[in-house]
């Protein structure tokens, strides 16, 4: 394949990834899930480079390849970061006494597992997408956008309006209903179905598809809440079942249990073949020489930022076991737990801490699950651009560099982001508008759950769950880790997803030349949503009252819409 890595590749890559950094923060914080941010990525990185080859040389395929690749590191470096460190704040609320880590000490934290997390890809790669050739729902998806680069004038025209219409929207949202439109079903049990108006869960929902959202998230969230909840209070008692706390510790025992059950049956038989070359010296290029000598930079890292040093070792070690699984389930299902795989991991740490009489502490255990949870969310996102060079023909090598650039940049800026959402939002942090419940099934998994016999029962049913469709080589209709966060997440965002779910189901049956536009579409909902998130957020704590900040970003995305409406006539009238 030709060289896309140029300087103009890599300066879209690091200005891409710094905003998909911001943006992605705040709508992981509001969902409690972070959408593959590949074709929002590609459609900007063509859009810049296409005007910018104007000035000079044309740009082809595979420098837009490069330069969305590495633009889409800073939105997974975000979902590694407020799935995880926000647990801080959680339990200091509850009392606990935990410091939270200081800025510089995140940076060096983050930076250092988001570049092993890109040089550990690398032996994932030749496994998952050569030898395997896993589906990467995102990565092919991607590969399709930038193969219609052609097209991309009219798929820009969508993403834009999307992006601008969903803007506007937010915003009204944000001054007229601002909480959505609660539904109390049962006072007593605590149970209030809330009509949250949220785009961007539709256009998740559709960029799943109907297996994830309706058949496993929706499922999960209706049996959790509408059948489970009601029978323990007719069975248990009011007392019992109130506020859903059982059911939300079952719904993270599925989550965890599918996950090791997944590691258990996919990646232990075949560890030797992923495992082995990295050990080769000779013949190896740079970055995979580098994973043993980074690794040991890494784990003194951690020591120096308050880890003990034997738990650091634990840290790093794990992280090689949890990126080849990221990486796995990400191909075959375009989910990366990665929360799941930090928290395993800091268990695993805490548990041998316990065993040698000695304690590990609560600080030292949100570093070392925020160290694995970035590394395997990079990992997993990382096999996306495999997967999208490997079906374009762009160099992998190319991806490899341009992806540890990106990572350093993501990973030094993303503590000063988490600090302005921190500041923008403290009031909204774990209420219904912006609950960031990875952050809470962090800190509860380190603090220990409300009902234990809730979260053990949820883990076994979803680790035999998994052993059995391996034996049986066959997937079911559900995904269990979906499941689980349906379970823990309930109905609000369970709906919205369906209705994503259902449209996607309906424009596949229709029409599948759709599916296309669709996903174009969802990737401007998720984008706009997310800029006027980020931004309104960010203003305010500038000290901008909130009717000024919304009402003139509202204009903002206004003119945005009618130039694109514009420029879109203007080009069928020339044509």
């Amino acid at each position: 394949g030709a060289s896309g890595f140029t300087f103009r590749a890599v300066s879209v890559a690091v200005i891409l990834t710094v905003f998909l950094l911001a943006t992605s923060s705040y709508i992981a914080m509001r969902i409690g899930a972070l959408p593959w941010p590949i074709i929002f990525s590609v459609i900007v990185s063509a859009a810049i480079l296409k005007i910018v080859s104007h000035l000079g040389r044309k740009s082809d395929k595979h420098e837009i390849n490069v330069a969305q690749a590495g633009g889409t590191i800073g939105g997974l470096v975000s979902a590694g970061m407020v799935f995880t460190i926000p647990g801080i704040i959680y339990l200091q609320s509850q009392g606990v006494q935990i410091p939270m880590p200081d800025i510089l000490t995140l940076a060096a934290v983050f930076a250092s597992a988001a570049i092993l997390g890109v040089i550990l890809s690398v032996p994932a790669r030749r496994v998952f997408v050569e030898e395997e050739d896993l589906p990467y729902p995102s990565g092919t998806a991607g590969a399709e956008t930038l193969k219609a680069a052609d097209e991309l004038g009219k798929k820009g025209f969508y993403v834009a309006a999307a992006l601008a219409a969903a803007g506007i929207f937010v915003l009204l949202r944000g001054l007229y209903f601002p909480a959505g439109f609660p539904l109390a079903i049962n006072e007593q049990l605590g149970l209030s179905l809330l009509i949250y108006p949220m785009p961007l869960a539709i256009g998740v929902g559709y960029i799943l598809g109907h297996r994830a959202s309706v058949n496993s998230w929706f499922l999960g969230s209706v049996i959790g809440w509408l059948v489970l909840i009601p029978a323990m209070a007719a069975l248990y008692g009011i007392e019992a079942a109130a506020g859903g706390g059982i059911i939300k510790d079952a719904g993270m025992g599925i989550v965890l249990g599918a996950g090791i059950g997944f590691f258990a049956a996919y990646i232990i038989p075949r560890a030797k073949k992923i495992f082995l070359p990295m050990a080769r010296w000779k013949g190896n290029p740079w970055y995979m020489k580098a994973a043993v000598p980074f690794s040991v930079v890494s784990a003194v890292l951690l020591s120096l930022a308050g880890v003990h040093p034997l738990a650091s070792v634990i840290a790093v070690c794990g992280t090689w076991v949890m990126v080849m699984v990221a990486a796995m389930m990400t191909g075959e299902t375009n989910i990366d737990p990665l929360e799941q795989f930090g928290i395993l991991i800091g268990l695993l740490a805490a548990g041998v801490f316990a065993i040698m009489g000695l304690n590990l502490g609560y600080y030292a255990s949100f570093l070392i699950v925020a160290f694995v949870s970035v590394a395997s969310a990079v990992a997993g996102d990382i096999g996306h651009d495999y997967k999208s060079a490997k079906i374009i023909g762009t160099k992998a090598r190319d991806i490899i560099k341009v992806d540890m650039i990106a990572a350093a940049v993501a990973g030094l800026l993303a503590p000063f982001v988490l600090s302005v959402i921190l500041d923008a939002h403290k009031s909204e942090l774990f209420t219904q508008a912006m609950p960031a419940p990875q952050a809470q099934l962090v800190a509860g998994s380190i603090f220990g759950f409300a009902n234990p016999w809730a979260f053990y029962a949820g883990f076994i049913i979803a680790f035999l769950w998994v052993a059995i469709e391996a034996a049986a080589k066959k997937r079911f209709p559900v995904i269990p880790i979906v499941f689980g966060i349906g379970m823990f997440l309930g109905p609000t965002l369970g709906i919205l997803l369906a209705i994503g779910g259902l449209i996607r189901y309906a424009t596949d049956k229709r029409n599948a030349s759709w599916y296309d536009v669709g996903i174009v579409i969802a990737a401007g909902i998720m984008g706009g949503e997310g800029i006027a998130g980020f931004v309104s957020g960010a203003l305010l704590v500038s000290g901008v009252p909130l009717g000024v900040s919304s009402w003139s970003l509202m204009a903002f995305f206004a003119a945005v819409l009618v130039i694109t409406i514009a420029a879109d006539r203007i080009k069928k009238v020339i044509s």
